[in-house]
């Protein structure tokens, strides 16, 4: 019978040990490295197994494997690897068979998978007499001696079952002699860590003459600890008499240590697995805490101190500290603790506190310091009773809390023990900062909007680099502020009015067509939008309409200063107006506000900035702002969003200079989709108008 042919695709080294298996089991076998050379041979040849190692040069198993498919798809595809990678993939492809390398047992199963694709008679070798070439008792010997593994006999009619004979490997896996060794028991190669069990399984077999496998742990003649996979069995003659013990010894001390350091692996993996819960269940508990704080609290202090109880409640953590940073970035104001044990000042110089609360201030990013850091403590820092040490705590994190341009302090964390904290956890604080920093928000905005009283100030600030003294430079004319909405991605759109007769013709009329929506308008366009986008901080622009003695501009931006600054101070810029030579903001903050740090804000970014008035008053137009939190509870985002837009761009005069497509645009939504919201939108207004 003809011999099944066997492809084997495996790197040049290591395949040699794959191919004598598969020849003893009456294959023929040919090897290649690379997928490609694979390909060709199968091209040229006939085969009745393919065998491949995924990991390979260039193309891997899988690869090859789909093109085998095109060549040949009857052909039995066996994939051999240790990869646990590509088991998924494996599974999902539907391979004709896998085998897991993992141990010279995987050796056989991949033989036994070969062999169970071909017909058995393939298998079937014709058998010879071999009578006449049955080695002499000198090649038996000679055999003995120089075969690749430990061989040793040991003779039990003597006294102590010692050794008569090694071969070379036992020789030079043990560094002992033959001379050294005749006549010696082999317990002389056990030493302080052999396992004594294992010796009383070796000890019981013998006595009961019995055949035993065992991996023991050995030394050298050099003291040197290795491991032995030792196979002893007992020899009779042909009266039934015990011979000898035959013994046959393996070094699989790199078995074993590749073994030991999976197991470790696996421990620590285990170990992770099991610290990354909990974390994430304290964690988790702790946001879920906090956003129930954020969702039912509607003052300030009443969410800074909710949330320090909430973090000195949960397990691990200690306590936890809010403050604020004086304008000047020298001081922290703490405005909340919770689970400190000693008394703590109300003002601290950030320069007396641990390092980690500076770094958080001045990048907006979570800092850590721990009793642990080998770096000196500023000075005057243990009076504070912040650091760990003082505090009672392994670790400090120090969280911003802020989002984009608003900043309301710090948060401080203590974590009891020297694992709290870790890096895992600070990701998730980073989270959790910036989520209070939105509630503050809302409720600072909250209050604005909703009280009887207000400081309304006048703030002019004269600086050529006001973003809005940048547009009025460019158009030549003065502007005003009339709006601002969001779009899809969370960029501003403003929008913009300013004299249609002071504005430069800038720009022929045929260069704005596509910045409205008709011919005619864009006939009487004087301001060229190309010339606002060469403005840095201006994503697009476009006219939205122009009557005779007005022209209304949409510019886009990433970011709204002032209005994000002053927000963190619960400030609301009413009215804004700019030249070319600076600008002049109408600012409504709550009547407590301290205005110093909101001008100091102003006044560290611009040249020059005036307080011009300051004026307490209840608020204007009450009810309509009464009327607009009624619709505000009855509108989505999205609609109101819709609304806005409409009223911006003269959606709702008559003609119309812009249609439903142009404002869907600057929204990021389809048209269908704008039109949906703003009919929803018109409705709620209207029954919220009647009902009122």
């Amino acid at each position: 019978m003809t011999a099944p042919r066997v492809l084997l695709v495996y790197p040049a080294e290591g395949g040699s040990r794959l191919k004598d298996a598969f020849e003893t089991a009456g294959c023929r076998v040919q090897q290649v490295a690379t997928a490609t050379e694979a390909l060709a041979t199968l091209s040229t040849e006939r085969w009745d197994c393919l065998v491949s190692e995924f990991e390979l040069p260039g193309d891997d198993g899988l690869a090859l494997r789909s093109a085998v498919r095109q060549l040949d798809p009857e052909l039995p595809f066996i994939l051999f690897t240790a990869s646990d990678a590509i088991e998924e993939s494996v599974v999902d492809a539907e391979y004709d068979s896998y085998v897991r390398k993992n141990g010279a047992a995987s050796v056989d199963r991949l033989v036994s998978e070969v062999t169970a694709t071909q017909p058995t008679a393939a298998l079937t070798a014709s058998q010879q007499d071999v009578s006449s070439a049955e080695p002499s008792p000198d090649e038996l010997v000679r055999t003995m001696d120089t075969a690749p593994i430990g061989i040793s006999l040991s003779n039990p009619s003597l006294t102590d079952y010692p050794l008569v004979y090694v071969n070379d490997a036992w020789e030079e896996l043990t560094g002992y002699e033959a001379a050294d060794l005749l006549g010696r028991n082999p317990r002389l190669l056990q030493g302080p860590n052999t396992d004594p069990e294992t010796v009383d399984r070796l000890s019981e077999a013998i006595a009961n003459e019995e055949p035993v496998s065992v991996e023991i742990r050995n030394y050298r003649r050099d003291g040197k600890p290795f491991w032995n996979e030792l196979t002893i069995a007992p020899i009779y003659d042909d009266g039934g008499d015990l011979l000898y013990y035959v013994g046959f010894q393996i070094d699989v001390t790199d078995r074993r240590e590749a073994e030991q350091l999976a197991t470790e692996r696996a421990e620590t993996l285990e170990s992770e697995r099991r610290t990354l819960r909990r974390v994430l269940d304290r964690v988790n508990g702790l946001l879920r805490e906090v956003s129930g704080v954020l969702v039912e609290s509607t003052e300030r202090r009443e969410i800074e101190h909710r949330v320090c109880e909430t973090i000195a409640a949960e397990e691990g953590y200690l306590g936890g500290w809010i403050g604020t940073v004086s304008s000047d970035g020298t001081d922290l104001r703490l405005s909340a603790t919770k689970g400190l044990p000693t008394e703590i000042p109300e003002t601290v110089p950030i320069a007396a506190l641990p390092a980690a609360v500076g770094d958080a201030v001045d990048t907006d990013a979570c800092h850590l310091c721990s009793v642990d850091d080998a770096e000196a403590e500023p000075e005057g820092q243990s009076e504070t009773g912040l650091d760990p040490s003082t505090v009672g705590g392994r670790r400090l994190l120090v969280v911003p809390l802020c989002d984009d341009e608003r900043r309301y302090g710090v948060l401080g964390v203590y974590g009891i023990d020297a694992a709290a904290l870790d890096t895992r956890e600070q990701e998730l604080f980073d989270s959790l900062g910036k989520m209070i920093a939105n509630g503050l928000h809302a409720v600072e905005t909250t209050r604005i909007l909703t009280t009887d009283d207000v400081t309304e100030l006048r703030i002019e600030i004269r600086d050529p680099s006001f973003r809005l003294a940048q547009i009025a430079a460019v158009i030549g004319s003065p502007v005003e502020r009339c709006g601002t909405t969001t779009t899809a991605s969370g960029d501003y759109e403003l929008y913009l009015t300013t004299d249609a007769a002071d504005a430069v013709d800038s720009t022929e009329a045929g260069d704005a067509v596509d910045a409205v929506d008709t011919p005619e308008a864009a006939a009487t366009v004087d301001v060229d939008p190309e010339a606002l986008i060469s403005l840095s901080f201006i994503q697009a622009a476009r006219v939205v309409s122009k009557t005779d003695s007005e022209l209304t501009l949409s510019v886009t931006m990433a970011q709204l200063p002032p209005d994000d600054e002053l927000a963190a101070f619960g400030a609301v810029v009413t009215d804004t107006t700019a030249t070319a030579d600076g600008g002049t903001l109408t600012v409504e903050a709550p009547p407590e506000q301290d205005v110093r740090p909101l001008l100091e804000t102003l006044q560290s970014q611009y040249d020059t900035v005036d307080l011009r008035a300051k004026t307490e008053r209840e608020r204007r137009e009450q009810r309509p702002t009464e009327f607009r939190a009624v619709v505000d509870e009855h509108l989505t985002e999205r609609q109101t969003a819709a609304l806005e837009a409409a009223h911006l761009n003269d959606y709702f005069e008559s003609p119309r200079p812009v249609d439903g497509e142009t404002i869907a645009e600057t929204m990021d939504i389809t048209r269908q989709t704008f039109h949906q919201h703003l009919r929803a939108a018109e409705r709620k207004l209207v029954a919220a108008y009647v009902d009122a």
